[in-house]
């Protein structure tokens, strides 16, 4: 897309299937659906969503949660009510899930009470889709960056604080525009959301500089967690029960903790394994390449995610978990 084009299309395999679902909005009650501990991909294309949904004529929107709204991105929710997804059941509204490559990441209790979503729009490679429509665009570097470029695709306008929520979206999946599958398309997304009013510096005092004092300490605890492994090829960081506590930190302070482990020179594959108090862990994996495929490591745990940035949950305690998890990194790097 050299320059820009605006009669050039930004998503013209969805453009259909997007066309066809917003001629089903009209007078509907929806409630658009994100994933678990939600980060600003999935809090902005909610907003962009719902936004959507009443431009064309839905009778009743409501956005929900299974965990509430991060600190970060409270000042770019445009107003949204977010409920809590677990307390949802009016089965007089449709689901949307946005973000959700598993329609169990929304929260168990939701999916099954709704398990067939009116539609899905997601990046995720890792997708099996679920909904009635499914406009799922792996090769978008956010779920925001898709639905601001099915936007501008359909000549859709939207005001300077749904501009503002989508480069949100966007500049926090691709961690500000620097993730290995950023392509020209999302610099070309970005101008034309800066077009539409965003305001970039704005947006990165909100999300770069308002650090709380707790998540430098969970930072500090996790930093000295990290062990290095195979040569220096992986680095595994822990966050044990009660460090939220003992740090006066919370659950959504450990986003992003990750990409310190991957940053280190050398390291090819990077993982958090977080402690949880009911028993079990959570693991995220990043690498600094795509080929290096994490998803395929979070598979083995019933996870998933892109292939440098991925998710699972494993029953497992911690001390029984960490070496299984070694071994199969290894298998995997074929070390």
């Amino acid at each position: 897309m050299p320059n820009n084009p605006k009669d050039k299309k930004f998503f013209p395999n969805s453009g259909a299937a997007f066309s066809d679902f917003l001629k089903t909005v009209r007078g509907g009650k929806f409630a658009v659906a994100g994933h678990m501990r939600p980060d600003g991909d999935c809090i902005g294309s909610q907003v962009a969503m719902a936004f959507l949904l009443r431009k064309f004529g839905a009778e009743s929107v409501v956005c929900i949660n299974k965990h509430e709204v991060p600190f970060l991105y409270k000042d770019f929710i445009c107003g949204e009510t977010f409920l809590p997804a677990d307390d949802f059941c009016d089965k007089s509204f449709e689901i949307i899930t946005v973000d959700c490559a598993d329609l169990k990441r929304t929260s168990e209790n939701l999916s099954a009470l709704f398990p067939t979503p009116a539609a899905c729009f997601d990046h995720h490679v890792s997708n099996k889709p679920y909904a009635r429509a499914n406009i799922i665009e792996p090769s978008a570097t956010a779920t925001g960056a898709l639905l601001a470029g099915l936007m501008f695709d359909n000549n859709i306008d939207f005001p300077p604080e749904i501009a503002n929520a989508l480069y949100v979206a966007l500049m926090m999946d691709t961690r500000q525009l620097t993730t290995s599958n950023t392509d020209l398309r999302s610099f070309e997304i970005a101008s034309r959301l800066v077009e539409a009013g965003a305001d970039p510096a704005e947006v990165s005092i909100k999300l770069y500089q308002r650090e709380k004092f707790g998540r430098m300490k969970l930072l500090a605890e996790f930093l000295q967690s990290l062990e290095m492994h195979f040569g220096g090829r992986v680095c595994v960081g822990v966050l044990p029960c009660g460090v939220y506590e003992r740090t006066g930190s919370c659950k959504e302070d450990s986003d992003g903790l990750v990409d310190y482990a991957r940053n280190i020179d050398g390291v090819e594959v990077a993982a958090l394994l977080e402690e949880l108090p009911e028993g079990g862990v959570k693991g995220s994996l990043r690498s600094k390449r795509p080929e290096t495929r994490v998803n395929e490591i979070a598979a083995l745990f019933g996870g998933g995610g892109h292939f440098a940035a991925a998710g699972f949950n494993s029953g497992k305690p911690l001390a029984e978990f960490y070496p299984e998890f070694l071994k199969a990194v290894a298998q995997h790097l074929k070390i």
